[in-house]
């Protein structure tokens, strides 16, 4: 498998083969990719069985039960050679099933869970049987995505529901997630410190007082789910020393009493050392995934939180380098065991089995100063070391980021496995100070999820309210707003005849539609939010965030020090600047093509306009060359969406905030668009992000960047994101990486706030799909995260392949 890829590696490609120096790391690598996804129903089954019995309780007090409820009886395990130890499943890589957020799709979808095209799992016959006779009649109509159904307008579903011009579903699938909680709290302070906080809390309040009845429930509620945390901590303990009883090996009983001893002190205590930090962490992180099936909880950053306990343990002589470097390595291996469970539908914009768990180094430190230590390279190097598709590794880079600093972000992009995600910290602080936090936090931040910059332990931020299609906005405004892949329904508003059209007219008409779809995702959106409120709360989460205990109030009521968002994010910007470009060029300044035509092949998916089709592809002029004169469209357009979004008002209270960014939404989005101007053909990808349409960008990486720049990227508070596909062969050894380093200096000085690099040949990527056993560890960048390749659907590959390829 890793073979393949290291001997194609001469032939300019990169080697992607894992090369730690640790055995047991290696073990479990090997372990790693035998591993089938498959569905766990244990969560499910313990909630069913909790709900029941406390019917007529506070909702709160009964999400807190069942979350306990789950952490005392679900299964358990500690594999051979595991240092850092937990699991929110039942077993590795297992979808956790949360059945008060949506039953529906899983009872339609059960008996093809298995072969759907993207994410399958796997599924057993009495699982299935559970499911039917205990899981889905009890949670029937009582889910968040029939609540949400129930209440979102006729009109609103005409458009919002399995059309995917917008799609805003995944929130009623799924936990908020999102969260960065404070961990550096957990470790400072001990879940017993915490639960504390609440109990002093809860003794001053009289629930004579209605608000403070509804705290009492909440405080009451943390305790309870800490004590889960803490038990589900203890069993492990137990299990451990269990185990090492019954070990022949005394270096295995060794280790696996001291795994017995770390979960015996933490997380219910403060950290002692730098693996009791790990492991701390580690079941704060299982135990997101136990209270809800979310996305993108993330530690942070990861370099300045575990530091004081790395260099405590270094200077002491109880930790090497090596050490710390196996240990990260295994902690590595744990995050990859999560993942997020989703429908058919929604899986396509998140492909991956990816949980987008991001962690995050480098940048300035509070006081403005940079903040690169040791700690830094080492998470760099578990990453160079372990390649595997999670944790996401995000590095903050800034004008006077070492130069060994960039030259080994470098080294990891030179791998070829998309990592890492490269961030400018004077543009994301902008966001920051926009997002309402304080210099110096807003100089700590790290990221969530895919891009998604976040204060750490002190937010709460939806970053996937609504997904919405710029080329459906296009094809709208060209068609009076008649979806010709959705049945040629009218789902768009009526703007008018765009045959008649002055540009500026078309131009107003594209916006009317553009406006049509945000208003209809807020109002969807502030809907579910209003569901997780009344029925979801999350006091376990709720507790690490600062403000909710000081307030008596849970996240998804606006608890937090600082609540942001939710975010819309647009597909397809490059799509729709291209058309643009392509209308005003040819039919109205050269006026060589009759708009007649354009519609008609859009209509007709340039069947009878071949001749069209080539001349606009060979002539037109497209987003990432440097080329103002369609580069100012992407500006224009993301200004407007920026300036609708933010004109409504959350459900918690803040206004909405705007992303560029697609997850993997750019497949999805781009099967229900006609063709579009520039050549772009019906039910092909858009493009991703902010980033150029595959093909069109043909001026060098430099042009690229350029064109990027022009963006307002701090206005897009949820983060933008840019794709780069390099040149593998000019990519390799001193000089490439002396060009890496070039290149992201240039994206410091433009102010453009993330890139990321895919460098790997079509060739390996080709051969991948005609043999993909041999290709299980191939790891490639989707958009925002990484993914195996082989793990992909074909279409989200072909996406992948078809980019363009930058040459230095």
């Amino acid at each position: 498998m890793s073979d393949v890829i290291k001997k194609e590696s001469c032939c300019g490609t990169i080697d992607q083969s894992s090369s730690t120096a640790f055995p047991r790391v290696n073990r479990l690598l090997d372990r790693f990719f035998d591993i089938k996804p498959q569905l766990c129903i244990e969560r499910a089954l313990a909630y069913t069985k909790s709900y029941k019995e406390t019917e007529g309780e506070a909702t709160v007090i009964r999400r807190a039960k069942a979350f306990k409820r789950a952490c005392e009886e679900k299964s358990i395990f500690i594999a051979d050679d595991e240092l850092i130890v937990g699991c929110a499943a039942s077993v590795p890589r297992a979808a956790v099933f949360c059945p008060e957020h949506a039953t529906g799709w899983l009872r339609e979808e059960l008996d093809d869970l298995s072969t759907r095209r993207q994410d399958p799992y796997d599924v057993t016959e009495d699982q299935k049987k559970v499911l039917r006779e205990e899981i889905f009649p009890y949670w029937e109509d009582k889910d968040i995505s029939s609540h949400w159904l129930r209440q979102i307008p006729d009109e609103v579903k005409e458009i919002a529901v399995k059309t995917g011009i917008i799609d805003i579903e995944i929130k009623t699938q799924s936990g908020p997630g999102e969260i960065s909680p404070n961990v550096k709290k957990v470790l400072q302070k001990g879940f017993l410190g915490i639960r504390q906080e609440a109990c002093e809390a809860m003794n001053g309040l009289d629930i004579v007082n209605p608000a403070d009845y509804e705290k009492k429930n909440f405080y009451e509620a943390v305790c309870i789910s800490l004590d889960g945390v803490m038990a589900l901590a203890g069993r492990y303990a137990k299990l451990a020393r269990e185990k090492a009883a019954a070990e022949a090996s005394p270096q295995r009983k060794a280790e696996l009493l001291q795994i017995a001893e770390n979960l015996e002190h933490v997380p219910a205590n403060p950290a002692r050392t730098f693996m009791e930090a790990l492991q701390s962490f580690w079941i704060l992180q299982i135990c997101c995934y136990i209270e809800a099936n979310g996305p993108s909880y993330s530690p942070g950053r990861v370099d300045q939180l575990f530091y004081p306990y790395y260099r405590r343990d270094t200077d002491q002589g109880k930790l090497t380098d090596d050490k710390a470097l196996e240990l990260i390595e295994c902690l590595y291996l744990k995050f990859a065991e999560n993942t997020w469970f989703l429908s058919t539908n929604a899986a396509m914009y998140f492909a991956g089995y990816q949980p987008y768990q991001n962690t995050c180094v480098g940048g300035i430190n509070r006081d403005g100063k940079d903040a690169t230590n040791e700690l830094s390279y080492l998470f760099i190097t578990a990453k160079m070391e372990v390649r595997l598709h999670s944790p996401s590794l995000s590095v903050r880079v800034h004008k006077q980021s070492p130069e060994k600093f960039l030259r080994k972000v470098a080294e990891l992009s030179q791998i070829g496995t998309g990592f890492p995600a490269i961030h400018n910290d004077e543009v994301t602080i902008k966001m920051m100070l926009m997002s309402g936090a304080g210099i110096e936090d807003a100089r700590d931040y790290c990221m969530v999820g895919c891009v998604e910059p976040y204060i750490p332990g002190k937010m709460s931020k939806w970053t996937d309210g609504g997904h919405y299609n710029y080329g459906s906005v296009m094809e709208l405004a060209l068609t009076n707003g008649v979806s010709v892949v959705n049945g040629n329904r009218r789902l768009g508003v009526e703007t008018g005849d765009s045959t008649k059209m002055s540009f500026e007219e078309l131009k107003s008409a594209v916006k009317e539609q553009l406006a049509f779809c945000i208003k209809h995702i807020a109002t969807a959106c502030h809907i579910c939010e209003k569901q997780h409120a009344e029925y979801t709360p999350y006091p376990y989460m709720s507790s690490m965030i600062d403000g909710c205990i000081e307030s008596g109030t849970d996240i998804t009521r606006g608890g937090a020090e600082l609540t942001v968002g939710p975010a819309f994010i647009g597909t397809g910007i490059a799509d729709l600047a291209d058309s643009l470009s392509v209308i005003k060029e040819f039919v109205f300044d050269k006026k060589v093509i009759k708009m007649e035509e354009i519609v008609e092949a859009v209509k007709n998916n340039f069947a009878g306009h071949e001749d069209l089709r080539a001349f606009v592809e060979s002539n037109g002029r497209f987003y990432g060359n440097d080329d103002d004169y369609v580069d100012e469209f992407v500006r224009e357009m993301t200004d407007y969406a920026f300036e609708q979004i933010t004109s409504y008002q959350s459900y918690r209270g803040p206004h909405y905030i705007s992303g560029l960014y697609p997850v993997a939404s750019h497949v999805p989005h781009g099967e229900v668009v006609a063709a579009l101007p520039y050549g772009r053909l019906q039910g092909t990808p858009l493009a991703d992000g902010c980033s150029p349409k595959g093909g069109t960008d043909v001026k060098g990486p430099t042009a690229v960047l350029k064109s990027v720049s022009k963006i307002n990227h701090d206005a897009h508070v949820a983060g933008t994101l840019l794709n780069m596909r390099l040149d593998p062969m000019s990519s390799q050894g001193e000089e490439g990486n002396a060009r890496i380093v070039s290149l992201i200096k240039s994206f410091i000085d433009l102010n453009i706030y993330h890139v990321q690099f895919n460098i790997i040949s079509s060739d390996i990527l080709k051969r991948a799909q005609e043999s993909p056993h041999n290709y299980k560890s191939l790891i490639v960048r989707v958009a925002g995260y990484s993914a195996f390749f082989t793990e992909l659907c074909k279409e989200m590959q072909d996406d992948i392949i078809q980019r363009t390829v930058q040459e230095f």
